[in-house]
């Protein structure tokens, strides 16, 4: 026998659907149903057998040797691949820029997963490219762990994939109405008997967590900032079970500054509150259940935003930032009118879909009210 060698060969694929609530198996090969948006390189529709075979494909050709790489890097020790047990191919979620499936590997008591991008058009794959090498940038400038690490790319005819990290235990979330029809976090998890709302304080620490992530991710030089991002498109993710909760950024599409003039790079003040009003606004916006019409957070979001941009602002001081307080002073010291033109400006430059400037657009007055009174609160 060949030196290093499995002694056995691991088990064929098993191809799940998430359908929110359960898994689904997948046995119907190429007439199982189409995938939502997704089209083959030739126009035609694809199927989930289609989608699901040709990724499966790719993980298990020369006798798994993808999937051996992937274990090598794995977080945690793996047995070779003779003793797995499972591989299940789970199709999680469906963009507009590409597809996402989790892949799950057993070995007795062990498992990991991965988070799998899957891209079959030429533009998908060419938007794919980008991300897989801003990711790695982000990593080398800021030593962080709320992105996921990129691990390996693999390309066949008609199919790219970006396969990195799953966060353990995160799940999507996006605005609900709750029991009195009023918007409220909502987890969305497969797990029967646990809760899918979470109460105001958890809610708060939410929206802590993700400010601090846009907020260690900008460029103090340049105003570059991860963008565009969009709660409804279910960038961030949430483990509701952790205190405080932990939350994970699950992709980087751009990174730029929002500022149209240089004026930001200038005055450290002026792109500090131009980065902190557009955060203010763009955390509380979100979809009903990340598909529905566009939705808006209550005022009660605000402390957590602004507990999390002081953190994070905080620990990144230097002698050419001014601190939290100056900026919040700032603020505080423009005439209502002048706060209202501050951050319609802001807005409109970091608008990310057509039907968000009428939406906004009536809700801009209070929430620069609402964001005066956060602040005095917090004794800003």
């Amino acid at each position: 026998m060949e030196k290093n060698k499995p002694d056995t060969t691991p088990p064929a694929v098993k191809c799940f659907v998430n359908t929110g609530s359960r898994l689904l198996s997948l046995d119907l090969g190429p007439e199982a149903p189409l995938v939502r948006r997704e089209k083959l390189p030739g126009g035609s529709a694809l199927t989930y057998g289609q989608y699901l075979d040709a990724v499966s494909g790719l993980i298990s050709q020369n006798s798994f040797h993808l999937l051996g790489q992937l274990l090598g890097k794995g977080p945690k020790p793996f047995p070779h691949l003779g003793k797995i047990s499972s591989i299940h191919l789970i199709a999680e979620k469906h963009g507009a820029l590409y597809s996402v499936a989790r892949l799950r590997v057993r070995s007795g008591d062990t498992i990991v997963q991965f988070a799998l991008n899957c891209a079959f058009s030429p533009e998908q794959q060419a938007f794919l490219r980008i991300e897989t090498a801003l990711l790695s940038e982000l990593h080398a400038k800021f030593h962080l762990d709320y992105l996921p690490s990129p691990t390996i790319c693999a390309e066949a005819p008609g199919l790219m994939l970006f396969i990195t990290q799953w966060f353990e235990g995160h799940h999507e979330f996006h605005l609900s109405a709750n029991q009195t029809g009023e918007p409220a976090i909502k987890i969305w998890k497969n797990d029967k008997g646990q809760p899918n709302f979470i109460d105001a304080d958890k809610s708060c620490q939410l929206y802590a967590q993700a400010s601090k992530i846009l907020t260690h991710y900008l460029d103090l030089e340049t105003f570059s900032q991860i963008y565009p991002w969009h709660h409804a498109a279910g960038d961030f993710i949430v483990d509701a079970t952790k205190d405080p909760v932990s939350v994970r950024l699950v992709t980087a599409r751009g990174y730029r500054p929002l500022l149209s003039q240089d004026c930001g790079t200038q005055d450290k003040m002026l792109g500090a509150l131009h980065f902190f009003l557009n955060l203010c606004v763009r955390m509380r916006l979100d979809r009903l259940d990340g598909v529905g019409e566009l939705a808006w957070a209550g005022p009660n979001c605000l402390e957590g935003i602004i507990r999390g941009f002081t953190q994070a602002w905080e620990t990144r001081q230097n002698n050419t930032l001014p601190k939290a307080g100056e900026i919040f002073a700032l603020f505080k010291a423009l005439l209502p009118e002048e706060r209202l033109a501050f951050a319609q400006v802001a807005v409109e430059e970091g608008m990310i879909e057509a039907d968000e400037t009428g939406f906004l657009a009536p809700r801009l007055a209070p929430c620069m009210e609402e964001l005066a009174r956060a602040l005095e609160h917090f004794g800003f």
